[in-house]
């Protein structure tokens, strides 16, 4: 028995509709190859009935424009300058929305400081496919193309330095050409221009037109003012600072600290006192300075040159002991005496009167330390032949000096030939009542006796009269010559009554 049919009907076979609702002819294998496929972003907004009735209805011309806006409208080129948001901070860099499909990105060190949520306004100079990247520059054909929009805004653009003259550089920005001035290529000195041909630098549109006109030196003085403010708020006395050469005076020298002037006077630029600035440093020279005296109120700032660690009397005690014998040049002459160079920045005083005839400025000579004088740091010298004892001051011998100090105990005596005296106050006779401050003011010329002459190189005075230092003297010649025994009993008892 054969199996019966379903009794299920079949159902009629749907055919395509038209846009506008009317059966539509079924596609044939070569009209689905002839037909473009219809890719649909999936967040891409769905056109209502009503609009697709309109773009049918719409003239041809109008439409064509409009489809050409759309395409332009979010095309981004090199040189478009664009505003977002940024939505996201790494170590190299930083994202933000521009409003494209794909994030911009920027260099981190473009941008510093910046934070999520914030505004950056740049330049578009690169636009793929899948990235898009900005920067604060201009550069390639971008800078190029938007010359006028720079020197307008302000934004730098990148150029390659391709020759340099007297007058200045020759720069090609892009493809198009430019010239910077030599005094706008850097706010230092520049001794040799050929440095910068051949680097690729930033520079600022300063002319436009027939010439474009660069500068570099602008951007250098924007970045200088940035870091002006961050160093005064970390400037301490005694931090060690890198900085260059900007001028040489007879004073000093001024150096460049990136942003900030501070000056090395000409103390501190070497041990060696006698040396001119000029010979010790040359503009543009690189230097490691350290600062000793900040001052915010007049924004003065004094550095050093000189290393601690090198200091010359550091020596003294060691390398140069007292009674040792050196051999050093005579760098001065003066009317008490010589000084002579033991090393530099290491000067010892040869006095006059153990100078001999044929000693003068430049001379080499063997000379021996006498003393040291650690709290005045002097050295104190004669002359190797003469031995390593030096006869000590005749006392009484009358001296004549200016006051150099005046204390409570006492004056301290600048002697006409270089010596150092003491002058004690029970030295001195004084109206009862009476300070040494009110007989004695720094400058005053004095004239005194030695006292106490074994110690060369602080001799002590006195200004009383002789006959008080005579009594001692006197009452020690009349002093009856000491006896060697008592003798026999009949000379002591000689004279003596008994009852």
């Amino acid at each position: 028995m054969s199996k019966p049919r379903s009794t299920r009907s079949r159902k009629p076979e749907r055919r395509p509709f038209d846009e506008q609702g009317a059966p539509a002819e079924r596609a044939t294998p070569e009209r689905r190859t002839q037909r473009a496929p219809i890719e649909r972003s999936p967040d891409a907004p769905r056109l209502e009935t009503d609009d697709l009735l309109a773009i049918a209805n719409m003239d041809p011309a109008e439409l064509a424009a409009l489809m050409e806006g759309s395409v332009t409208g979010d095309r981004i080129e090199p040189g478009t300058p664009v505003e977002g948001v940024v939505t996201r901070v790494e170590q190299s860099a930083v994202l933000v929305d521009i409003g494209a499909k794909s994030e911009a990105w920027i260099d981190s060190a473009e941008v510093p400081g910046v934070k999520v949520g914030d505004q950056v306004s740049a330049f578009v100079v690169f636009a793929g496919e899948s990235e898009v990247k900005i920067s604060k520059q201009l550069t390639g054909a971008a800078a190029s193309a938007f010359l006028d929009e720079a020197h307008a805004t302000g934004i730098p653009v990148e150029g390659r330095v391709m020759t340099a003259n007297n007058g200045g550089f020759d720069v090609r920005v892009g493809e198009a050409r430019a010239f910077c001035p030599r005094s706008l290529i850097s706010r230092s000195y520049v001794e040799e221009p050929s440095v910068f041909v051949g680097q690729t630098l930033l520079f600022k549109v300063i002319e436009v037109g027939e010439k474009v006109v660069l500068s570099r030196r602008a951007i250098e003085e924007e970045q200088a003012e940035r870091f002006a403010e961050e160093l005064w708020q970390r400037l301490v006395v005694g931090m060690d600072l890198e900085g260059t050469i900007r001028s040489v005076q007879p004073f000093g020298a001024f150096v460049d600290l990136g942003g900030v002037d501070g000056l090395v006077p000409k103390s501190e630029l070497s041990w060696d006192q006698g040396a001119s600035p000029s010979d010790l440093v040359n503009v543009g020279e690189p230097v490691t300075v350290r600062v000793v005296a900040v001052d915010p109120a007049t924004k003065k700032i004094t550095l050093s040159l000189k290393n601690p660690d090198q200091a010359p009397w550091r020596k003294v005690g060691t390398d140069y002991v007292e009674g040792g014998v050196y051999v050093g040049k005579i760098v001065r002459v003066t009317a008490f005496g010589a000084f002579v160079r033991l090393a530099e920045g290491l000067d010892g005083l040869l006095h006059r009167s153990k100078m001999g005839s044929d000693l003068s400025v430049g001379s080499a000579v063997d000379v021996r330390i006498l003393s040291i004088d650690e709290e005045r740091r002097r050295i104190s010298l004669g002359l190797a032949a003469e031995g390593a004892a030096e006869a000590p001051a005749a006392e009484a011998e009358e001296v004549s000096g200016q006051v150099a100090e005046v204390m409570r105990n006492g004056v301290v005596v600048q002697l006409d030939d270089g010596r150092s005296a003491w002058l004690p106050a029970s030295e001195v006779e004084l109206p009862a009542g009476t300070m040494l401050a009110q007989r004695f003011r720094r400058g005053k010329r004095v004239t005194a006796r030695v006292k106490d002459g074994t110690k060369p190189e602080r001799l002590v005075l006195t200004t009383l009269p002789p006959s008080t230092d005579d009594w001692r003297a006197a009452a020690a010649a009349a002093k009856p010559a000491k006896k060697e025994s008592f003798g026999t009993f009949g000379d002591l008892f000689a004279g003596l009554k008994l009852p």
